[in-house]
């Protein structure tokens, strides 16, 4: 494994409406661990869905980062203007990070095979 790792990050854009939108980003090894508050593996059943929803922060520790590790099966994400969402799917080897905290959010829907997934809450907000 790299010490670093390339990773889809969920933010907001630029403009007025702070529509979520997907960019590239890099995360080292060393950076998610002195950032790591928790850590699970979880098992998500098939199909399973969420409407648009914001990565909010956390009532205990502030702005936070959602970061995903996709094992198996996978999800996808659904980002921009909430009349025309953009679909994206992050499968096996995925790496997703989610800190949009303003405008209308994203939306998810576990794939098909459902997904298991490492999820770690980071502190603070990843840089694009």
């Amino acid at each position: 494994m790299s010490d670093t790792m390339e990773i889809s990050l969920v933010c907001c854009d630029p403009s007025r409406q702070n529509l979520s939108q997907v960019v590239a980003a890099s995360l080292g090894l060393a950076e998610i661990e002195s950032r790591l508050l928790h850590r699970e593996e979880q098992n998500l059943p098939a199909d399973q869905a969420k409407g648009l929803h914001l990565a909010a922060a956390h009532e205990t520790h502030g702005e936070v980062t959602y970061l995903q590790e996709v094992l198996e099966g996978g999800f996808f994400v659904y980002v921009g203007e909430p009349s025309a969402l953009e679909e994206h799917w992050f499968g096996p080897g995925s790496w997703v990070a989610f800190n949009d905290d303003r405008g209308s959010g994203h939306a998810s829907k576990v794939g098909p095979q459902g997904c298991k997934r490492i999820f770690r809450l980071l502190r603070g907000q990843l840089d694009r």
